[in-house]
């Protein structure tokens, strides 16, 4: 097993963010709302918080209490989803979001297609088309844009509330040391021999923000098909994208398939996404030599 770093070490604890006056901790967290620096300062008096989801769920709570004309200010208060928005320039937050998608670099084709989607939404609606950037490419901007241009006021007004609490707790994690209490780990099952799927090697990697992979855990399944234990425990998991890998060819090899058979699949890669680092991540793997399944588990 390789053993893994501590990948939050340069954040801000919980147990500071609690000690904070109440003038550090609005101006530590005021950015995590977008033009709402009042959010952190009403969640400064609510202090302590046991962890990032509390310390989340008490922000939005505010937010969601607000009158329909109060919550329409506070949805007014978000830039505009545009080239001209970074050329004239937005909060710092906005601006690395806005840029990280590639919206500084439209053509005119697209750029106009974009001003004619906030001009259309922006008249339905009443406030900026609202979505979590960071984790969206261009193509899937414009999909949800058109989607939601159709929408109901209400369902509308929802969807943007969705989305401003996924910016929000992405900001949260980028300053803040998520509590320990997160982990992952994986349970293979043999649908043919109908028993665990025990002495498979498997391999845990790690999307970096450059694109490459890191391989953080490697291990082989024990007699129950699974790892021993739940694995990046202690505050080791953040958020992110892995990827387990699964060396289904040599042990189906192992299990007298001939090569046709074995590897048919290939190592079977399977993604998945760590919104909340505070969670466990369980990924169930159903295995055959022509096909697998998959799932969160709990």
């Amino acid at each position: 097993m390789i053993p893994e770093t501590d990948v939050q070490s340069d954040l801000i604890s919980l147990d500071d963010l609690n000690a904070m006056s109440a003038t550090d901790f609005a101006a530590c967290l005021g950015p995590v709302f977008e033009n709402a620096p009042w959010v952190a300062t009403a969640a400064a008096a609510l202090r302590p918080f046991a962890n990032l989801t509390a310390l989340h769920k008490a922000m939005l709570a505010d937010i969601f209490a607000l009158p329909a004309e109060a919550l329409s200010r506070f949805l007014r208060g978000h830039p505009r989803l545009s080239a001209e928005t970074l050329r004239r320039g937005t909060t710092a937050e906005s601006t690395v979001e806005q840029t990280a998608i590639g919206l500084d670099g439209l053509d005119t084709d697209l750029s106009a297609r974009l001003e004619t989607l906030n001009r259309a939404y922006e008249a339905r609606f009443g406030f900026p088309f609202i979505l979590a950037v960071r984790k969206a490419s261009l193509e899937t901007l414009f999909a949800t844009f058109e989607r939601r241009l159709v929408a109901s006021p209400e369902a509308e007004r929802a969807e943007a509330m969705a989305e401003v609490a996924a910016i929000s707790w992405m900001r949260l994690l980028d300053r803040v040391r998520a509590a320990p209490t997160g982990s992952v780990s994986t349970h293979v099952l043999d649908t043919v021999r109908a028993a665990p799927a025990g002495g498979l090697a498997v391999e845990l990697w790690r999307r970096e923000s450059d694109g490459d992979m890191t391989r953080i855990v490697s291990f082989v399944t024990n007699e129950n098909g699974a790892c021993d234990g739940n694995l990046l425990e202690g505050g080791h998991l953040a958020a992110g994208t892995y990827e387990w890998r699964y060396d289904t060819p040599t042990y189906f090899a192992r299990h007298g398939y001939a090569t046709p058979a074995r590897t048919y699949l290939g190592t079977v890669q399977v993604a998945f996404t760590v919104w909340n680092p505070e969670e466990h991540f369980h990924v169930p793997l159903l295995l055959s030599p022509g096909s697998y399944t998959t799932y969160r588990g709990s």
